[in-house]
Formats: structure tokens, sequence, C-alpha cells
């Protein structure tokens, strides 16, 4: 564990470096809350707050390309599981500089039981798009996003789930 830990870390410190190398790159730093339920299962009528998870973000913009990284706590998801961690990386184009993007990415979740040994979930493949509105050094940032255990571009629509982000931009 903490050697997927420490390579995430790796990652972000890796990806941050390389954007503060370009002179066109912009960093920014997002917190935000992604709705764990499917379109097919919202029930508009009432809003379970059990589903909601929070997301620290960090995303560096070069030109229209994106790098995402994002770390998503979900407090007591179900009866045996205490918490989850979920760590993930994206790439995302942002179609010609308009703030719609879309892209794909991986993350895989730790499990922290509520009794027994927690555990790494296999990997997850990503298929996530969106619309960034500027609002100065700060964006808001709007996520749909497909979540898969194989790469695949054959989407249900009735299991896509959304996010909200903000971000501060350095």
């Amino acid at each position: 564990m903490i050697k997927k830990i420490g390579l995430i870390v790796a990652m972000i410190i890796l990806i941050t470096g390389l954007a503060y190398s370009s002179a066109l790159a912009k960093i920014g730093i997002g917190l935000g809350a992604h709705y764990n339920v499917a379109v097919k299962d919202i029930d508009i009528s009432s809003f379970d707050k059990s589903h909601l998870s929070h997301i620290a973000s960090v995303r560096t913009k070069v030109a229209w390309f994106m790098l995402d990284g994002s770390l998503n706590y979900r407090p007591n998801p179900g009866d045996d599981i205490s918490f989850t961690l979920s760590p993930r990386i994206s790439f995302l184009v942002d179609i010609l500089g308009s703030g719609i993007y879309g892209g794909v990415g991986v993350q895989q979740t730790y499990i922290h039981w509520t009794s027994g040994t927690p555990e790494w979930s296999n990997p997850a493949y990503i298929l996530q798009a969106g619309w960034e509105i500027g609002l100065g050094a700060l964006s808001l940032a709007l996520d749909a996003q497909y979540e898969s255990p194989v790469f695949s571009l054959d989407i249900d629509p009735g299991f896509i789930t959304f996010g909200a982000r903000i971000f501060f931009f350095l």
C-alpha cells in the first residue's frame, strides 16, 4: 500500500515539476464532490448524502491538454466499509480551447473495511467528459464519468455519474 501511495505522490510531483518548467502551463488546485449514483438510479425526489464523496485535485493545463490527478474520499459508503480512497490520473483534451473536454483515466480504490484487512481494488478505467467554466483565477469543472473494469468505448449511459470541482489556478 505504501508503495502505491508513494508512486501516486511521485507522479503528482513529476507532473507539477513538468508543468512549472513550461511557460504555457497553468496548475490548478481543486476541491469538489462526486455523486456516486448512476444516472439510471438517481431519485430526483430525495437526495441521499451517503452517496457523496469529497475530491481533492491537481490539474495541469498546457495549451489544449490537461493532466488531472485526483483523490476521491468517500466516508462510510456501506455497512461493512468505513471509507474508501480512490486516486485517479486522467489525460484530458480541451476541445478547441472551448472549455469542453474529454479524455481517459485510470483509478484504483483503497477499501478500508470496518473489520478485516484493508485492500486495493483492481484498476478501473475512466471515460470522462466535462465543461470547465473560467471565472478568472477560479474555474468550475462539471464532470460526467463512466467507470469500467476493462477499457472499452462501449458505454452504457445508465452508469454515468457526475461531479463538480472548483479549481484555483496558481
